[in-house]
């Protein structure tokens, strides 16, 4: 995708139900002021595998780029992310940020993060991060201390945690339709 001069951009990817998928973004700002929001959720299980890439390259003054990935993983599936932001000596005032968190349900899956910053410009404001961990034990307690299943409680979590990705959506229908397929992949965990 190209951004053109104060282009701006939202977009939100959901990726469940492939054995195996690979999902790619490759992100040009091109003209000055551009604004790129790039969202996405994974959700895995029975043995998944997901990749994601994403390439933000800045090549132009005062750019904005928020990009955010979730991923879920359940059984032995895989889930890799392989992010990088590149802003070129041009892309003077670019604001670029990236984080991929992952959430693993169970010890046999795995997810494998690659964030990466390129910076040849030295007015910026540009950071990465990658998290993974289990659901918060202390959390599952104080829903389960209120009367919920287990399963429950984790799928809350699970929700609220993918939940960040997608409630930027404005258009409800769009909204209703990722929430749906969320719901779905919880409902298959059986």
């Amino acid at each position: 995708m190209r951004l053109d001069a104060r282009a701006q951009l939202e977009t939100v990817n959901l990726v469940t139900g492939a054995k195996l998928s690979r999902h790619q973004i490759y992100l040009h700002v091109a003209g000055e002021d551009a604004n790129a929001v790039v969202n996405g959720a994974t959700l895995l299980g029975h043995g998944q595998l997901a990749d994601s890439t994403l390439l933000a390259d800045h090549a132009a003054t005062g750019g904005v780029g928020r990009e955010m990935f979730k991923t879920v993983i359940d059984g032995d599936s895989t889930g890799v992310f392989q992010g990088k932001i590149i802003v070129r000596q041009v892309a003077q005032q670019t604001d670029g940020k990236m984080k991929s968190d992952c959430l693993l349900l169970t010890d046999d899956g795995q997810m494998m993060n690659k964030p990466e910053l390129e910076i040849f410009a030295d007015d910026v404001a540009c950071g990465h991060g990658a998290t993974c961990g289990a659901p918060d034990e202390d959390l599952l307690f104080y829903l389960m201390a209120r009367g919920l299943p287990r399963a429950t409680a984790e799928s809350l979590l699970v929700q609220a945690f993918v939940g960040e990705a997608v409630e930027t959506v404005t258009h409800e229908g769009a909204r209703a339709v990722l929430i749906g397929g969320i719901e779905a992949w919880l409902a298959s965990r059986g």
